[in-house]
């Protein structure tokens, strides 16, 4: 069985009342609010975000039950940045799934994604603790600002790979990083514990996203929930074409650099570009680099754990790593 999978039954008292509380909460006097609100809950999602809260929250505190509106909103939060997201890629599908967008409109999956993240502050307000509170509201504005720094580079193709880190950074690995500190906030943790967990939940979120970067290039689509290449077709350059650049001669620069001007004036997506790209990938070998970068990461995210002693939930903790690290969607 899927570690993932284990982790989902053995936490699934708790994830059900969040899941409630989710549905109770999104209710407006629009039906299409419950409507996508649903749409969400049941579109696969694997819940890696309010599972870390939750985990956190007992590693520190076995008998902790104040986490249950926080871990709903920092699930409303991520359902919030998906809505918007897709509407600014002009995704189709997720998960395997038609997005909110390709079902219903970009009009309606905007205003929708905005009534979630007020929700998700109703919920963060119920918690009546203002340290989370704060960390909340500033995991919303960087990741917002993550996301307009990834669109201002868009087509950048000589953007350092510290640049990379920071976007990927504020616009994932910032609530994987809050969603672990929250956990350990609301159980009351010692200093040296809550920035433990907060650096795990960052390394974690690193891991995260270096490894979605990859599967963009590689993945079997069917596997993965949505074509590969969307990286490419929509102008972001991620960790595999930040190498291949780096490590490319000069003819091969001015491709990759050709490949992705073409992009930018183009409506079409073309296949035969993204097999140039992947060419490149593939003879430089940087997917290999990509990996190595982000086990780095893991290494680092095990170290952050070490303090705590052995229990079901820092092992499963350390599951959630592993999955993460060798995902294949």
């Amino acid at each position: 069985m899927n570690k993932i999978v284990e982790i989902t039954k053995y936490l699934q008292d708790d994830l059900k009342k969040i899941d409630k509380i989710i549905l109770d909460f999104s209710i407006g006097k629009a039906p299409l609010i419950k409507e996508i609100s649903h749409h969400l809950i049941i579109s696969g999602g694997k819940r890696i975000r309010p599972i870390l809260l939750i985990l956190a929250a007992k590693l520190c505190d076995r008998k902790s039950d104040k986490f249950y509106n926080l871990a709903a909103a920092i699930e409303l939060i991520h359902s919030a940045t998906l809505l918007h997201d897709d509407v600014v890629d002009d995704s189709k599908t997720r998960r395997g799934n038609k997005t909110a967008n390709a079902i219903w409109n970009n009009k309606v999956s905007i205003l929708v994604g905005d009534y979630l993240f007020s929700v998700a502050f109703q919920l963060m307000v119920k918690s009546d603790n203002i340290k989370i509170l704060d960390l909340l509201a500033k995991t919303s504005s960087i990741m917002a600002d993550g996301e307009v720094l990834q669109l201002e580079n868009s087509n950048n193709i000589a953007i350092s790979q510290e640049k990379y880190f920071d976007i990927i950074f504020r616009k994932t690995a910032i609530l994987f990083a809050s969603a672990t500190k929250t956990g350990a906030l609301v159980s009351g943790a010692k200093t040296a514990e809550i920035k433990a967990l907060q650096d795990f939940g960052k390394n974690l979120g690193m891991v995260f996203q270096i490894v979605d970067d990859i599967l963009d290039y590689v993945a079997n689509t069917a596997e993965f929930g949505k074509e590969i290449g969307s990286d490419f077709f929509e102008g972001k350059i991620t960790l595999p074409i930040i190498l291949v650049y780096k490590l490319a001669n000069e003819k091969d620069k001015k491709i990759i650099k050709n490949l992705f001007e073409k992009n930018l004036i183009s409506s079409q997506k073309n296949q035969e570009s993204l097999q140039h790209i992947l060419d490149l990938i593939n003879k430089y070998k940087v997917l290999e680099e990509c990996k190595k970068i982000s086990q780095d990461y893991k290494k680092l995210a095990i170290k952050n754990l070490s303090i705590f002693k052995d229990s079901i939930y820092k092992e499963h903790l350390l599951e959630i790593l592993n999955y993460s690290l060798n995902r294949k969607k």
